[in-house]
This record gives structure tokens, sequence and C-alpha cells, in this order.
């Protein structure tokens, strides 16, 4: 495995042990929101002991990148490359007991499109989807590629969801929306579904934290990512910027859209 993969893996299964600590520890209490994050957003219990075992491993191993998350912001440590992280998408999923949550950890240049090592850690199933740019991605050893031939579409459908995206659902024989955009994009990565579809009626749906990592294992895969304009996505490092989000098997399907 590639080092710099190997230092995720080691990353996100230390914090897998840190956020099922703090599950079992306080319960429902592990979802108090104790605190309002980089975002805006206010942040639980357990999304800032995740993070913070995250930093925490950075620092005391001096790994050689700064940091960017969910809940800190901005972390400069002197170097080019930033970790993209995370700490625990699918927070609601985790606190109430629902088996679909991750940590999400990629390595970048400064923006989405030079995301060059990615790791996503399925924490409920205790594996890890990855991707090397240039390389190829993967469910642990397994080398993934997209489909297409599902007729499954993974489609935001809450109260902020854009009218376009029911008409989109209806274009499926199944669509589903999970409450883990990493996870979920790896679905499509793994060839489990066509398409992911997040797209709000006002301002984006999306931050690079969301998705830094799953846009390389879709890429990686065959896959294509791109913004509501179908353009390809890109998203810088910022606190400000959200992005609604469109993760295709092929260019076949990328047409439905259109």
């Amino acid at each position: 495995m590639n080092q710099q993969i190997h230092i995720l893996k080691n990353i996100a299964e230390d914090t897998e042990k840190r956020i099922t600590e703090v599950l079992e520890e306080y319960g429902e209490k592990a979802g108090e929101k104790i605190k309002i994050g980089a975002y805006g957003s206010p942040s639980s219990r357990v999304d800032i002991a995740a993070e913070e075992n995250i930093i925490r491993a950075v620092e005391e191993s001096d790994y050689p990148f700064n940091i960017f998350s969910e809940e800190r912001g901005y972390i400069k440590r002197g170097y080019s490359q930033t970790l993209i992280v995370d700490p625990l998408d699918g927070s609601y999923n985790a606190e109430n007991d629902i088996p679909f949550y991750s940590i999400s950890l990629a390595i970048s240049d400064g923006d989405l499109q030079t995301v060059k090592y990615a790791l996503v850690r399925d924490i409920p199933h205790r594996r890890n989807y990855w991707a090397v740019r240039g390389e190829g991605a993967f469910l642990e050893n397994k080398r993934l590629k997209t489909r297409g031939d599902r007729s499954l579409f993974i489609v935001y459908l809450g109260k902020k969801a854009h009218e376009s995206s029911f008409k989109i659902a209806r274009k499926a024989r199944r669509t589903r929306c999970l409450g883990s955009a990493s996870l979920e994009m790896c679905m499509v990565a793994e060839g489990s579904a066509d398409l992911f579809l997040y797209r709000f009626v006002h301002g984006g749906a999306l931050r690079i934290v969301d998705i830094a990592a799953a846009y390389l294992i879709v890429r990686e895969a065959g896959g294509i990512v791109v913004d509501e304009r179908l353009e390809p996505l890109n998203m810088g490092v910022s606190t400000e910027e959200r992005k609604n989000v469109i993760a295709a098997a092929n260019r076949e399907t990328l047409k439905i859209l259109q």
C-alpha cells in the first residue's frame, strides 16, 4: 500500500476507536451540540473528539501536512500539502445508531482537483475506500470500477432540495439518500449506484471537507464529478464555499440530467 495511504489508514483507524469510545461513553449525549464549527454550524461532542484525535495524530507524528477540517478550519503548519478532513461524515447517523457514517481524509495541493491521495473509512463495516491519483481506486485490496447499470440513484430530497431533484429521482427504479456524502459517492465508485445528486434550492449543498476524498475515489474508479452546470467540479480550501455536486458512473448516466 502507498505510504501516504498507509498514513491516512492509520489516522482513520485510530480515530474510529475514539469515535466508538465517545459513542459508548456518552450515549445520547454524544450528539450534544457544544461548539460552533468553522463553517458556522453546531458541532457535537463526538464530532469534536474525532477532529481532536486527527489533529493530535498529525501533530504528534509531525506528518508533513497543513490541516483543513470541518470544526477548526485551516491549521497552517508550514507545508505545501493540506490534509482535508471530515472527522465524522454522517454525524446524525452515528449519534442515532444508524450504521452509515465515515471518516474522510484527503491530501491536496490546495483544492479539490489537486487531491492526490484519498481515504474514506466506513466505520460500521470497518473497511477503507482509497485512491491514489493516476493509480486507481480500491475497497481494501479490490479495485473499484463504476458501472451505470443499476438504476439506483442517490438523491438528496430533504426540505432544501431543488425541485429538479425530484424529477431526476423519478427516472430511476430505486432512489436512496443515506446521510453520508462520502460513503454515498463511494457507492457510485464501487458500482452499487449510478448517480449521486445533492442540489439545494439556494446556495450549495456540500463543502470540500464532505467530498474531497470521495471525489478522487470516484474519478479513479472511472466516474465523473461535476457541478450543477455539469462542468468539472472544483472547490478551494475555504469555509465560505459550498457547491451542488453530481457524481455519475459515466457520460451516458450524466445525460439523464441534460
